[in-house]
């Protein structure tokens, strides 16, 4: 089905995404002889753990947003020794002063609009090794995302 749709006036938010910049990028190779595996077969089967960080300034009307990837190859190839990158994104209010609705949108959209950033980085980074690109799988981060909230709301709930 194609569709097209415009964007006018009212469909835009009162967000902005102002700058987005890498934090982050680390690729060291591993000191032991293998056979190379291609980047193929080490992407299927990476580990990702991924970090969210949100930091509120400007009395809430700007918003740092750091996502970060610590990327394991997989067990059985002993591809990389430490594979890591963060890219770090503003968002801000242009339109209104209400605070949660940016507090709201960095923890749960913000990171959604990062991850494509931080793939470039990392896919960057190893592009001239000696595997070729390492491209992060698809990953589904509404859910990471879910995940993230309910243990920051356990972690505030024991306090």
């Amino acid at each position: 089905m194609n569709q097209a749709h415009r964007a006018i006036p009212d469909n835009r938010s009162a967000l902005a995404f102002n700058s987005v910049w890498t934090r982050e990028a680390i690729f060291i190779d591993t000191a032991e002889e293998y056979q190379p595996a291609s980047a193929i077969d080490i992407c299927r089967d990476v580990t990702v753990r991924l970090e969210v960080t949100v930091k509120l300034v400007d009395l809430g009307r700007r918003a740092f947003v750091r996502l970060r990837a610590q990327v394991d190859p997989p067990a059985a190839v002993a591809a990389f020794s430490k594979l890591s990158a963060a890219v770090e994104g503003v968002f801000s209010l242009f339109d209104g002063d209400d605070q949660t609705k940016l507090n709201a949108f960095a923890r749960g959209q913000a990171p959604v609009l990062l991850l494509p950033y931080l793939r470039a980085v990392i896919s960057s980074i190893t592009a001239q090794s000696r595997m070729g690109a390492i491209v992060l799988p698809p990953i589904n981060m509404v859910q990471i995302i879910e995940r993230m909230q309910s243990s920051t709301e356990i972690e505030q709930a024991t306090r």
